[in-house]
């Protein structure tokens, strides 16, 4: 569920069984120790055992409010643009000041023609300072470049001085050269600032510039992950995850992804549950590394032990993330799947074993996948490290939501019965 940047897959037809799709041998517990569970027998969710996921996978600026998520005009395109807004700062003191601009890709800054931030590079959201002297109710011009290059947008812009703290530069504080409040923005469907009869600019009005699209955890998805009781919640001794057709932030869709303050290396772990059904929905029972050893994804790994797009109903897709191979796993000895028709019916126990040398993943008694530590080094093997436990449903994105998503399956919800470690 972690960046599976364009991630088509359509497996509706097609078995992988990767080492043979067999009976396993019975569960002895005998054989093992139980060392945590979660049987949801409380009234509500035990927070020493679980936390959460929140937001659209964008980064968050407290100092500066809740940012926008919504950044270019409408029709405008989201990738490979470059802005260039102009107009005038009046600071209500003297003082020095330290102008903060918050950038996912390339950035400049100009105060009174002085370049003070140049950062004229593709980034991840980077947060860059620059100094400037300025006396109580003069007007300063201002401008400020941007590219974006490509996945999500970050652009906010503050100040600070020794008269407040760091905050956005508020609409009563910016005005463009002929009043208006904030600065006139002049946006170009390319990177290098560039319009032409056949490509025009598109000239807005920004009262402030507040902006931190959704990356959509890495897929593009359309949800805003919450943990409020109608998206995530103890009922009936399950615990129930649920997606809704909600406006919430900027997004059109809530849900909530839950996951495990514990985490472990090794061992078996039973997870019994009902799936969620409906085209557009992306439910999942996974696992990534609590310290990313290896570093970012995929090089420390990500486990999935169940995966479930409403399109293709029943169709449960098992994998394995790594250095080596990450992203389209399919017809790759990293992935495998099994038909469970009654998938979104009925409980199923879902099961990871995760050994020093291989990983086994299976559904009641069937093995769907296997996967084994040929000491090739982290890049192949990076599971020699402690991983947490999470479970969610997304909605949309570049896999769950390729063929669409229907807005009557809302709300659609994933019950968990019991999760349970063994080691």
């Amino acid at each position: 569920m972690y960046n599976y940047i364009f991630r088509f897959i359509k497996l509706s037809t097609v078995f992988i069984f990767i080492m043979g799709c067999s009976h396993i041998s019975k569960f002895n517990s005998q054989d093992w120790e139980l060392v945590w569970q979660d049987e949801f027998d409380r009234p509500s969710i035990n927070y020493n055992d679980w936390t959460f996921d929140l937001g659209t996978g964008a980064a968050n600026y407290t100092e500066y409010g809740i940012s926008s998520t919504e950044f270019v005009p409408d029709g405008f395109p989201n990738d490979h643009f470059s802005v260039r807004w102009d107009g005038f700062v009046i600071p209500e003191f003297t003082d020095d000041y330290t102008f903060n601009i918050v950038a996912d890709d390339g950035v400049r800054l100009w105060v009174s023609d002085k370049l003070i931030i140049d950062s004229w590079i593709p980034q991840a959201p980077t947060e860059l300072s620059g100094n400037h002297a300025m006396s109580a109710n003069k007007r300063y011009p201002i401008r400020i470049e941007y590219f974006e290059d490509s996945g999500g947008e970050t652009l906010i812009l503050g100040w600070q001085c020794s008269k407040f703290d760091k905050t956005l530069i508020p609409s009563d504080r910016m005005f463009t050269t002929t009043g208006e409040s904030g600065l006139k923005g002049r946006y170009f469907s390319n990177q290098e600032l560039n319009e032409s009869a056949d490509s025009p600019a598109t000239i807005r009005i920004d009262p402030i510039l507040n902006w931190t699209t959704g990356t959509g955890w890495g897929n593009n998805e359309l949800q805003f992950y919450t943990s409020d009781e109608e998206n995530v919640r103890i009922s009936d001794g399950r615990l129930i995850i649920e997606a809704h057709k909600k406006n919430y932030r900027g997004s059109n869709y809530t849900s909530s992804r839950i996951k495990t303050t514990n985490s472990w290396k090794y061992g078996r772990f039973e997870m019994k549950a009902k799936l969620p059904k409906g085209r557009g929905t992306w439910a999942a029972i996974w696992g990534l590394p609590t310290d990313w050893t290896y570093g970012n994804w995929p090089a420390s790994g990500e486990i999935d032990i169940v995966e479930h797009v409403g399109y293709d109903q029943g169709n449960i897709i098992a994998s394995v993330h790594t250095q080596k191979k990450a992203g389209n796993l399919y017809q790759s000895d990293q992935q495998a799947s099994l038909i469970v028709d009654d998938a979104t019916d009925t409980d199923h126990i879902y099961i990871l074993e995760w050994y020093e040398d291989k990983m086994i993943v299976s559904v009641d008694d069937k093995k769907i996948f296997s996967f084994s530590n040929d000491d090739e080094g982290w890049e192949q093997w990076p599971f020699d490290e402690q991983f947490h436990i999470l479970l969610n449903i997304a909605v949309g994105g570049n896999w769950g939501g390729s063929q669409g998503i229907d807005d009557t399956v809302f709300p659609a919800r994933m019950e968990i019965d019991y999760i349970r470690v063994y080691q």
